[in-house]
């Protein structure tokens, strides 16, 4: 499994306030952080760089993070890297079919920084054992 420091995320969101948050936070956890502050800005920079995880805001404009996440299978299919949604809203219902490739999670608005690093960890651990 990548170290900390090797581990590249993409965190999308549209409120300043909360990628500067969530940047600042996920660094001072020692991974390596990219931000984008829409589903476009998203899919361009994933076209660009290569990602193990992206941490989506859901309640974004123009594109929510579920448009955005199929836009970047449709760029991406199988290299779509795993995604960790974020809302405030609770999440009952299963997450919206997104492409049979794509990896999802979804976490509920407010959580600990810490509940959100066990994520990415899980996230990362999981992808590490379909690839051995």
């Amino acid at each position: 499994m990548k170290s900390r420091a090797e581990t590249h995320l993409l965190v999308v969101d549209d409120e300043a306030q909360i990628l500067e948050l969530l940047e600042l936070t996920l660094s001072m956890q020692g991974f390596r952080v990219s931000c984008a502050a829409s589903g476009p800005e998203a899919v361009e920079r994933c076209c660009q760089e290569t990602y193990d995880v992206i941490v989506m805001d859901v309640l974004m404009s123009p594109w929510d993070g579920f448009e955005s996440v199929r836009a970047l299978h449709r760029e991406l299919g199988a290299a779509t890297p795993p995604v960790i949604f974020l809302s405030g809203l609770t999440r009952q219902e299963p997450l919206p079919e997104l492409g049979a490739h794509v990896r999802a999670q979804y976490l509920v608005k407010p959580f600990r920084p810490s509940q959100l690093v066990e994520r990415i960890v899980a996230v990362l651990a999981s992808s590490d054992e379909g690839h051995s």
